[in-house]
């Protein structure tokens, strides 16, 4: 297995889109070894460079989510309305209709609160 260095991993950055198995693959070790090597705290610089690198893989995706609305995608239209709208009312929420009976003497529990008693 090769040995890991911080010149070795930052070599191995540019095009990974921040990806620890990619990192890992052009460094020659397994996933595992780099996850292990950048938790160091003296590779906290690294993770940054990663975490830099992986802006780049949500830029193609934001490019080509644009290019999906600009051709009348629907689905790709309720993405964006569905994230990106929510102040103007579009949210995906769930609805819970619920009926429940409850059978209570109203004089009897405001007694009850009053003396500081359990309500049965």
């Amino acid at each position: 297995m090769a040995k890991l260095s911080k010149k070795k991993v930052r070599e191995a950055i540019p095009g990974s889109m921040g990806i620890y198995a990619v990192i890992a693959n052009k460094c020659g070790v397994n996933r595992g070894s780099i996850t292990r090597f950048l938790q160091k705290e003296k590779n906290e610089n690294l993770v940054e460079e990663i975490k830099e690198e992986r802006e780049k893989l949500i830029d193609v995706g934001e490019k080509k989510l644009i290019e999906l609305i600009n051709a009348g995608n629907f689905n790709a239209i309720k993405l964006l309305l569905i994230t990106k709208g929510k102040d103007r009312g579009w949210i995906e929420k769930q609805e819970i209709e619920s009926k429940i009976s409850v059978d209570m003497d109203v004089d009897k529990l405001r007694k009850a609160i009053k003396d500081g008693i359990p309500y049965q």
